[in-house]
């Protein structure tokens, strides 16, 4: 009961708060005018990832309050059932809805959580759009950009730390969202700053996600299509190749690492029983 307990307390408190802000924020974003005097590079992306977050915490509470409505303790149901129970045993018709009642509150609690934290992971990621100037953002813009990055990725740590229970699941886990997302920099970076800095940082990004797929200790098929992937693109930054080129080498990469997370979702689901 205590897992269910924190859900109505996300649900009940934290998810009405956070859409409040969110559609706060989205207001802000509309306000944005068009053209060089705009305060963001792209202001309908960020109102777009605002009105998600906000629509997702909206989410969480309606199936917080579904989730509170199959919470009940086996001494409600004696309440409710009177004639159940027979020399202080509950029937197997009690016994059924009660477990009836437990899967249901513990689906919808599941539901309910994973809008929450997809709910963050958008207004966190609508804080870091909004951030983005028109022009080239100046050092003090660099450590907004960078704080609001470092927000994401938290939150996404925060998310692996507390879905993946079994402890080799989880290394794997991490190992695999540390690959997205070092893919994700030279696919986005080029959006905010042009340059061969970026350009190095972004295949410095690239050399690393090799040290995951090492650390695993197996060769693969797929291990192997991602590694060339990634070595494509570190070549295709190195040449300045047009950034679609860069994103189409990189794209077998991402999606395998993106199959092999849901891979690992489903196992930890398997041992959670």
């Amino acid at each position: 009961m205590g897992y269910l307990d924190s859900i109505q307390a996300v649900g009940g408190f934290a998810a009405p708060l956070l859409a409040g802000g969110s559609f706060t924020l989205a207001v802000v974003a509309l306000q944005s005018p068009p053209g060089p005097a705009g305060v963001s590079r792209w202001p309908n992306a960020s109102l777009a990832l605002f009105v998600l977050s906000g629509l997702l915490q909206i989410a969480t509470i309606q199936a917080t309050a579904w989730s509170r409505r199959y919470m009940c303790t086996p001494g409600d149901l004696l309440e409710w059932f009177p004639g159940e129970e027979t020399d202080g045993a509950p029937s197997p018709f009690l016994i059924g809805m009660q477990d009836s009642h437990l899967r249901q509150a513990q689906r919808w609690a599941n539901l309910a959580r994973g809008f929450y934290h997809a709910g963050i992971i958008a207004l966190l990621a609508g804080l870091f759009v909004i951030c983005v100037p028109r022009g080239q953002p100046t050092g003090g813009r660099w450590t907004v950009l960078a704080v609001c990055a470092a927000g994401v990725v938290g939150e996404l740590a925060w998310l692996v730390r507390a879905a993946f229970l079994d402890r080799t699941i989880r290394r794997d886990a991490w190992l695999g969202m540390a690959v997205l997302l070092a893919i994700l920099v030279p696919v986005s970076a080029p959006g905010i700053w042009h340059g061969w800095p970026v350009r190095i940082a972004g295949a410095a990004c690239l050399l690393l996600c090799l040290v995951p797929l090492i650390l695993r200790r197996s060769v693969t098929s797929t291990s192997v299509t991602s590694a060339l992937s990634l070595i494509l693109g570190v070549i295709a930054l190195f040449f300045r190749i047009p950034q679609p080129l860069v994103v189409l080498a990189l794209a077998p990469a991402f999606s395998l690492e993106a199959h092999t997370f849901v891979d690992l979702i489903r196992r930890q689901r398997a041992v959670s029983g």
